[in-house]
């Protein structure tokens, strides 16, 4: 092994560990790349993590380091920095799938794994695995006990790598290829991972290409979207699917893995795809028009997503890709359940002079920013121009607000053109007048923007608040506009009453007017790890008898 080849890497590694063997780190970094083919750049955070925690990997040749194995039972005894482990486990499913390897193709084995195999009714937990050599006697249904593995985290998930060096001990013979038969789940009941069987019409089906990361190339795939009389997936094919659209499949060891939190069902070579026959399942036609989505219910990552919508605003605009001139229209959208927006990149059925317009939407894909769905369309033939849409005519979508309750705001996801009430429980100091960046308009901290440096700012107002209902709450927003409709004040007055009570007196101010007062807030949500956030560009406060709204909750407490 050349240790000149990581030697930036091992200096790196010193930076932060300086007690640490170079000759060592190196040979962390080699086994990395040798037996797990992950180059030093990517293995840099591991093996850093490793020699701060104190502990040393096992060398890829001689004597210089040992270190014990480490034996566990279950999986939860397992961290991310466990190397060289030993267990007993079933192994549940097993696929095998070609990959470029640094420039070679090779089969590298995959599925998923279970603990205490056994013990009929206790307690499993279920892992990933990636068989890096892959091991011949490793097969589906199987109870093994694995020597010398090591642990993969990513994004909080763990997952065991089987290196070529590891020792597959078999224990109960299993039978190769083989997806342990499941009864059919209905779609709305598909869990976000894990492997299940379903009964599905399918809705579309397309060739697709996912091009590989090191650049050697690309795989052929089919992606597409099947149905039931409970709702619709996407799917991605890594096997030739030469079954039509329309064609009633049953479908047995798909794999469910989420993309940008939206499940997709994965068709590989264990994957049981046959002809289903069941003269009750629902025809193409109604399971198409049934699916259709609407806007409340889009998810970031979903493809193939058919909807009917309105365009209320479209805007166009060019830019240069590549030497070429390139054009996007951009805009808003809305149906009777919400608003987004939408992109299209390509010719318009209609012109911006005939909006609002209703157009059905075939085949989409949605991307979000900020949570919020925006509809993608890149061909022109995946639109229709409707003359009249499917809802009430007479409702205008311009500036609609869909009434939700506060718990459906937090659990669901984001929203534009969402309505909700509750009562206001807190009103944070950082309420009143505020700087914003003049570039990016960020809110100043001590006259500095994090991303812009020190600049003048330009003022703007917003209260910042806690709404409560029935003990779900949610952080609100409110912007200028709102806030001095909601004060009866105008931008004037507002300054005037700030210098006449100062930033805490003024916040003051709006809790004596505003706390434990019931509100109505329209605009939109952010739904994220955080919490859930709304942007309000509507406040108003609900006259309500107090004395009724006390006897309320006195009953609702059980104080009456």
């Amino acid at each position: 092994m050349s240790e000149d080849k990581y030697a930036d890497y091992v200096e790196a590694v010193q930076k932060e560990c300086p007690e640490a063997d170079a000759k060592e780190i190196a040979e962390a970094f080699a086994k990395y790349e040798q037996e797990f083919y992950i180059p030093p750049q990517d293995a840099m955070r591991s093996v850093l993590r490793r020699f701060q925690s104190g502990t040393s990997p096992t060398p890829t040749g001689g004597a210089s380091t040992t270190r014990e194995t480490k034996k566990v039972a279950s999986l939860s005894e397992l961290t991310g920095n466990d190397r060289d482990v030993e267990i007993e486990v079933a192994i549940i499913t097993h696929n095998i799938r070609d990959q470029m390897i640094r420039g070679e193709e090779k089969q590298v084995a995959f599925g998923m794994l279970e603990d205490n195999p056994w013990e009929e009714n206790g307690q499993r937990t279920r892992w990933d695995y990636k068989d890096w050599g892959p091991h011949a006697n490793l097969t589906s249904g199987s109870i093994v006990r694995i020597e010398g593995a090591s642990v993969n985290e990513y994004n909080g998930k763990m997952s065991l790598n089987i290196n070529q060096s590891t020792r597959i001990v078999v224990l109960k013979e299993g039978v190769a290829t083989q997806v342990a038969s499941n009864d059919p789940i209905d779609i709305d009941a598909v869990p976000k991972e894990g492997y299940i069987c379903v009964v599905g019409r399918v809705l579309a089906s397309r060739p697709d290409q996912i091009h590989r990361k090191d650049g050697s190339g690309s795989i052929d795939v089919v992606r597409g979207r099947i149905a039931d009389n409970t709702g619709t997936i996407g799917f991605l094919s890594w096997e030739p699917f030469e079954h039509e659209v329309g064609a009633l499949l049953k479908i047995d060891g798909a794999q469910v893995r989420s993309f940008r939190d939206t499940p997709e069902l994965n068709f590989g070579r264990t994957t049981r795809i046959e002809v289903f026959h069941d003269t009750n399942f629902a025809d193409l036609d109604t399971l198409a028009q049934s699916t259709k989505t609407n806007i409340a219910g889009l998810r970031d990552g979903s493809r193939d997503v058919d909807a009917v919508v309105q365009i209320t605003e479209i805007t166009k605009r060019t830019f240069e890709r590549d030497g070429e001139e390139k054009f996007l229209w951009s805009g808003q959208i809305a149906d009777p359940s919400g608003r987004c927006r939408i992109s299209i990149w390509d010719a318009l059925p209609f012109k911006e002079s005939d909006l609002p317009v209703t157009l059905e939407i075939r085949g989409a894909r949605v991307r979000a920013w900020q949570g919020i769905p925006d509809i993608t369309v890149d061909k022109a033939d995946q639109l229709t121009l409707l003359e009249t849409p499917p809802w009430d005519e007479s409702m205008d979508l311009t500036n609609h607000s869909v009434e939700v309750s506060l718990t459906e705001v937090v659990a669901g996801p984001s929203r534009v053109g969402m309505k909700t009430s509750g009562m206001l429980v807190s009103v944070r100091e950082d309420s009143g007048f505020i700087l914003r960046c003049t570039e990016c308009r960020r809110v100043l901290r001590d006259g500095a923007c994090f991303d812009h440096g020190p600049n003048e700012g330009n003022e703007d107002i917003r209260l910042r608040m806690v709404m409560d209902h029935e003990g779900v709450t949610a952080a609100v927003l409110i912007n200028k506009d709102a806030t001095l409709a909601a004060l009866e004040l105008t931008h004037d007055d507002m300054k005037a009453k700030v210098e006449e009570l100062g930033d805490l007196g003024f916040v003051q101010f709006v809790r004596e007017r505003m706390l434990g007062r019931r509100v109505s807030v329209s605009g939109r949500s952010i739904v994220d790890d955080q919490g859930a956030m709304v942007l309000a560009d509507g406040f108003e406060i609900e006259q309500h008898d107090a004395q009724l709204r006390a006897s309320e909750l006195r009953t609702q407490w059980g104080w009456a």
